[in-house]
């Protein structure tokens, strides 16, 4: 019996699989990188873990360097040809024998040694069919940023870290793992799909991963904006009233700087509740007022759509509805109020008796 299976039955807890690709890294200085991935890996307080090295035929040194991770047992390594980072992503998913799996990128770590721990845990206790949680993004200038996971920001594809993600490895076999026709961000594509096709998700709520920026995607940007908005419309944007050109302008809410007020608006109003109504209406308010110099007030329908806003000018009240119409004014003093409908048209008075 395979050693990991052995230790599987002993733990009394399931597999769980890290995949990391590698090629050439001492070319690429990256040797510091992946010695803090593995590390990390190997210093998990999770008892079953098996970690794969899928490495693309590096010629450079890289499989010396990894070689002596592999004669501790921290690793098993598979070194051929692949076309690409996610054709080498198929071939962890085709090998592991784990019941989850999860794609460590080797220039990321986890910097939580409960991490996989806490996802298992999740798992197992929802049955769910994948878990994701926030993670650390670390700048080349040393400066770090929160990334909280949240699906529904899926539209504009700052979702969660993919590096987070702990998914049962039948499933990912069952979609067919992914799309090699996304160059960039196919896995993205990948976590669209998992949520189009209403996979049991939960929420690790944790901050486990620390994901350094600068890699694949984030040196192609214009191509990943391609990828996440097709990938988007084709599995969820046009069942939801959305244009393949709503979700381009969406990705990265690049639509704040590309339209016009107006057509902003007219955009935001086409995304449901679930896909971050609530957080595009916010960022519209705020962005459209900043700056302002008088006190303002937001009225909320439902609790959570903005849909008056109340400018105060000394003794005058300006309403605006969704902060772009001008519906209602009113001008107070200390015998009367007075109220004009579109904020020329007398409607009311009202006076106070002393």
């Amino acid at each position: 019996m395979n050693d990991n299976l052995v230790l599987e039955k002993e733990a009394n807890v399931p597999l769980v699989t890290i995949v990391t690709i590698t090629y050439n890294l001492i070319e690429k200085k990256r040797e510091a990188c992946i010695k803090q991935c593995i590390e990390s890996v190997h210093d998990q307080t999770y008892p079953c873990i098996e970690h794969l090295i899928i490495d693309g035929a590096s010629n450079d040194g890289t499989l010396e360097l990894l070689g002596q991770y592999q004669k501790q047992g921290s690793i098993e390594i598979v070194s051929e040809a692949d076309e690409g980072i996610y054709d080498a992503m198929n071939k962890g998913i085709a090998r592991a024998k784990g019941k989850y799996i999860n794609f460590l990128n080797s220039d990321d770590f986890f910097h939580n040694n409960k991490a996989v721990e806490m996802s298992v845990r999740a798992l197992e206790e929802k049955h769910a069919d994948y878990s994701f949680a926030d993670a650390m993004l670390l700048f080349e200038n040393g400066k770090e940023y929160l990334w909280e996971g949240d699906v529904s920001k899926l539209l504009w594809g700052s979702h969660y870290c993919h590096q987070t993600m702990f998914v049962r490895t039948e499933l990912m076999r069952a979609i067919g793992g992914f799309d090699l026709s996304y160059k960039i961000s196919a896995d993205t594509e990948m976590m669209i799909r998992l949520y189009a096709q209403k996979a049991l998700y939960v929420k690790v709520p944790f901050s486990i991963v620390t994901y350094r920026v600068g890699g694949y995607s984030s040196q192609n940007q214009a191509q990943s904006r391609m990828d996440h908005s097709a990938a988007f419309y084709k599995h969820i944007g046009m069942k939801i009233g959305l244009s393949e050109k709503d979700c381009f302008f969406c990705w990265n809410l690049r639509f704040f700087d590309e339209l016009s007020k107006e057509q902003q608006f007219e955009l935001i109003s086409k995304v449901p509740r679930e896909y971050g109504l609530k957080h595009l209406l916010h960022e519209f308010m705020a962005r459209t007022y900043a700056g302002s110099e008088v006190s303002a007030k937001l009225y909320y329908l439902f609790g959570f759509v903005p849909v008056l806003k109340c400018k105060c000018r000394g003794n005058k009240r300006y309403f605006r509805l969704f902060g772009v119409l001008p519906v209602l004014k009113v001008v107070k003093s200390v015998r009367k109020d007075k109220y004009y409908l579109f904020g020329f048209i007398l409607m009311l008075k009202v006076k106070r008796y002393m």
